[in-house]
């Protein structure tokens, strides 16, 4: 065998094998996550449907959501663990695992604004569209690296702080009049803390307040 196809050979071999690894951590984590939920989700509705979307997102819809919300989803979405350089990259530009609780509330929110962590990698999107929108940055929150966007002057304090109660890190909350929409992140730690009963009992209290 020639050294170019002894290196080639050995690449393959490593990168199915990361691929394999990368898989099965991510199904192991998502099941472990998974656990986790079952004990807050019918705080959201009555029935959920799940779906895995690749090795790296739970997607857990809930039918019949309860008031405050019309519509409900709960999206866990892990590190691409499966493919090396994809992960490496997403590293270098900050992402984690993430917990992300998706609605539509019932009655229009008073007030449209996007809270977002600067360095999260998820927001920088969303900072971009906003910004083409003409949403005006607010103000950075002082001692909180959280930047505040909204077309009109709003103070988001009270979310931030009613976010917070839950002890995750807090990624982004956002509002939308247009659809109704009230979407909230959390940063997943490798294993929480806190129950998620505790989690989705601070998403019906921060939906309350809009």
């Amino acid at each position: 065998m020639s050294p170019e196809l002894s290196i080639f050979v050995l690449l393959v071999v490593v990168f199915v094998g990361w691929f394999a690894l990368g898989t099965h951590t991510n199904v192991r984590k998502g099941h472990r996550f998974l656990e986790w939920l079952q004990d807050g989700l019918p705080l959201l509705g009555e029935k959920t449907t799940l779906n895995w979307l690749g090795s790296s997102v739970v997607q857990l819809k809930i039918e019949k959501a309860r008031e405050p919300f019309r519509h409900a989803e709960v999206l866990v979405v892990l590190e691409p663990r499966d493919v090396p350089l994809i992960w490496l990259f997403s590293r270098l530009q900050g992402r984690c695992d993430l917990l992300i609780v998706r609605t539509q509330l019932r009655t229009p929110p008073k007030v449209q604004v996007e809270v977002l962590a600067g360095k999260a990698w998820s927001a920088r999107s969303v900072a971009q569209e906003v910004t083409q929108l003409n949403w005006r940055l607010q103000s950075a929150v002082a001692d909180e690296p959280f930047q505040v966007y909204s077309p009109t002057p709003a103070d988001a304090g009270e979310l931030i702080t009613e976010a917070g109660r839950c002890d995750l890190p807090l990624v982004r909350i956002g509002v939308r009049k247009s659809n109704n929409g009230f979407e909230i992140q959390w940063r997943l730690p490798r294993q929480p803390n806190l129950t998620s009963h505790a989690v989705f009992e601070t998403v019906r209290r921060v939906a309350h307040q809009l």
